[in-house]
């Protein structure tokens, strides 16, 4: 299980992962004890800077919330609230958006599409449990320039999704809790693989497929496939 922070309406408690390794801030005078809802939120546009995170104007973050990473869940205050992405420690800021979060809800949210294009996908994350023995996976296509892609395990000729455009996400699938290699399949060819991906019974992850086919020029953010715990 991912470990949760809180983001109250003040509130400047923060921590990003980077490296395994959790940077913080804290003011203590500030304690939100309203209705919570848990937010984890992903760096997954390919050509967009490190950024700043801002939730109603306070800045939560210490280090670059950088492409590739994610936060874990953080407690935010459940209700309307302002995100905006900033260039990190500058003031241009390409997203400023205002998101509703029911109280006691899980939610992801990426940063997707190229630099001139970043916007915010947010999706639900169910809290069913997967049935015992059994771990729930969910695939998310978050490469801009792919062609319809999907997942398969190796030497099992039944994908376990239809073929998946850009922003497309899966629902949790229940999967049985063991090791597995994985495959992303675009038009009959395998463009990446997993291999190895162990899936402990009673856990959930995501497989998120993120990258450009085609990097532009000076870019080295290919297209990949990522296994993570939700």
């Amino acid at each position: 299980m991912k470990r949760m922070y809180r983001i109250g309406v003040a509130t400047l408690m923060a921590f990003i992962l980077v490296n395994f390794c959790i940077s913080c801030k804290i003011d203590d005078d500030s304690v939100d004890t309203g209705p919570l809802s848990r937010v984890s939120l992903y760096h997954s546009s390919p050509d967009t800077p490190d950024l700043d995170i801002l939730v109603d104007d306070k800045k939560i973050n210490t280090v670059p919330f950088k492409y590739g990473l994610n936060t874990g869940y953080l407690l935010f205050s459940a209700g309307t609230r302002n995100l905006k992405f900033r260039l990190f420690g500058g003031t241009s800021t390409p997203i400023d958006t205002m998101l509703t979060f029911e109280p006691d809800e899980n939610f992801s949210l990426f940063v997707i599409d190229d630099f001139e294009s970043a916007r915010v996908m947010t999706l639900f994350d169910d809290p069913s449990p997967p049935a015992a023995g059994n771990a729930k996976i969910r695939f998310i296509n978050l490469s801009p320039d792919s062609n319809p892609i999907q997942l398969k395990i190796k030497d099992v000729a039944l994908p376990l999704t239809v073929g998946q455009s850009f922003t497309d996400a899966s629902s949790f699938m229940d999967i049985e809790g063991k090791a597995y290699h994985f495959e992303i399949v675009s038009g009959g060819i395998v463009v990446d693989e997993i291999p190895n991906a162990q899936l402990q019974s009673g856990w959930f992850y995501n497989i998120i497929v993120w990258g450009f086919v085609n990097p532009p020029s000076g870019n080295t953010n290919a297209l990949d496939a990522q296994l993570s715990t939700n």
